[in-house]
């Protein structure tokens, strides 16, 4: 343990030293003077080289610019209220010798040191509806809000935020911004709610398959023919469904099936069912040619989508069907199930000291005709938001810093957690580090999670509400809501007049 602490200090150290000098030279002056650099960040303008093949992919994000100006805040706090659960995205206490947390307490140091300012949290367990109260009564005691995702529409709703686009300093164009997540969220050029690097739970939450590498070389699937599936294109949810449909094992010797036996695959049919639609590369929603939502998901595809992962969790042996949310967390580590839909937060959590080996695997396809495989984030990921009770005056201070966590995050800290930790220190061979580079690359996002409970008629949750209770008519379940739907979209439009 204190060699691996030994070497993730080191990594961390490089990373830094990456940071600083790459930055430094994009920086340096063709005159021979001095670079107009602000504590190793490239100034305004300053320009990448042309010739990165070279580079690695670290110091190929060390050279891109945050383009902010020299200030000075005069020492001033930038509040950020969240939950505790979330704290850590944003601040870090002291450096401990984790990579995670010493990248987020070093990110801090920075900036600080930069602007001149501190960092500083406001914890709430209710931070979504906390700021509408904030916003309304004028109460300038919080620059930064940070919730989660499928929360937003309580603040949006009520008026609480500016619009993204209207705080000074902030680039959404910039790589430390998620397009996808950002471009579904913003509607007739307003944006309320923001995810970029800062976000790291973005990253964290996203979905994939993991699988127990002894359990699954003894029913005859090493990861080597695993992984050659996914590479060849051929994992595909038939395929998947039969391979999971012949294991099954009574553990426990009651000749009874419960959650202490072994499967092929378990989970609890909530947050994981979420994801399906989404790896079938099939929409919840879109947006016509005039910026307007459109509901994409009454498809043939659907609706036997609906049935087939219906038959699979309710009818097929090797599939076993938890009674409690997160209960995948809890089985899977215990190696009472061969597969099981698992975000990458666990690989950090619940399957850190799992005592059997496991691997990671993107989600099925629909088919081989399917181009990529596809995924996306749980809806408890974190995003931002500006209240209206910061005065205007103020918006160029909240701007800055924040565009420069994102920033540094994007250079520092979430390399720390993918390069070092997921794929280094998470990933045991350098397939499974290339699992999650494909997993990654296919991730989505659908803007409706952030108003799916209130504006949008639970329509990101029909498949799970459906597949929990059992029900397979999906085309019934769509003719009987989407007219209140259409009403609910009509009103959200008055969100963003």
């Amino acid at each position: 343990m204190t060699n691996l602490r030994r070497l993730i200090t080191a990594l961390l150290a490089f990373l830094m030293l990456v940071s600083a000098v790459a930055m430094a030279a994009c920086g340096s002056s063709d005159s021979g003077g001095p670079a107009d650099t602000q504590n190793g960040n490239a100034a305004a303008g300053t320009t990448a080289p042309e010739d990165t093949e070279s580079l690695t992919d670290i110091e190929r994000r060390a050279l891109i610019p945050d383009d902010l100006p020299d200030l000075d805040f005069g020492g001033r706090d930038y509040r950020i209220m969240c939950t505790e659960s979330k704290e850590y995205e944003v601040f870090a206490e002291e450096q401990t010798g984790a990579v995670e947390n010493d990248s987020i307490y070093d990110r801090n140091v920075r900036i600080e040191d930069r602007f001149n300012c501190k960092i500083k949290t406001t914890l709430n367990s209710d931070p979504y509806s906390a700021i509408v109260k904030i916003a309304a009564s004028g109460d300038n005691s919080v620059e930064l809000n940070g919730h989660l995702d499928y929360k937003a529409y309580t603040p949006i709703s009520a008026g609480a935020y500016y619009n993204w686009y209207d705080v000074p300093n902030v680039n959404l164009e910039k790589p430390w911004y998620s397009q996808l997540s950002n471009d579904s969220a913003t509607i007739y050029g307003k944006i309320f709610c923001v995810t970029g690097d800062l976000a790291i739970t973005a990253m964290q939450y996203t979905y994939g398959v993991f699988f127990n590498r002894r359990l699954a070389e003894g029913y005859g699937w090493s990861d080597r023919t695993l992984y050659d599936l996914v590479y060849d294109g051929t994992w595909v949810i038939d395929d998947f469904i039969e391979m999971c449909a012949v294991i099954y094992e009574d553990v426990d010797g009651n000749g009874k099936q419960d959650d202490t036996d072994l499967y092929g695959y378990g989970c609890y049919p909530c947050n994981p069912s979420d994801v399906w639609l989404t790896s079938f590369d099939q929409p919840l929603t879109g947006r016509d040619a005039d910026g307007n939502i459109t509901i994409d998901i009454m498809t043939e595809k659907t609706v036997t989508a609906l049935e087939k992962i219906s038959n699979f969790h309710f009818n097929i042996e090797g599939c076993r069907v938890y009674k409690n949310q997160w209960d995948e967390r809890k089985y899977f580590p215990q190696g009472l199930a061969v597969f099981a839909p698992l975000a990458f937060d666990n690989c950090f959590n619940s399957c850190r000291d799992m005592q059997d080996s496991y691997g990671m695997l993107p989600n099925p396809k629909w088919d081989e005709a399917q181009e990529r495989y596809l995924t996306n984030a749980y809806d408890q990921f974190s995003v931002y938001g500006v209240p209206l009770s910061v005065p205007t005056g103020d918006l160029e201070f909240v701007g800055t810093i924040y565009e420069c966590l994102n920033a540094e995050s994007y250079k520092t800290v979430y390399p720390a957690y993918y390069d070092v930790a997921l794929k280094g220190k998470y990933s045991e061979d350098a397939d499974t580090a290339n699992m999650v580079d494909i997993i990654m690359e296919g991730r989505l996002f659908d803007f409706s999670f952030q108003f799916g409970e209130a504006n949008f008629n639970r329509i990101p949750y029909w498949f799970r509400d459906l597949l929990a209770g059992k029900k397979t008519d999906f085309a019934s379940y769509y003719d009987k809501y989407i007219g209140k739907v259409e009403k609910q979209i009509e009103k959200l439009y008055t969100f963003y007049e």
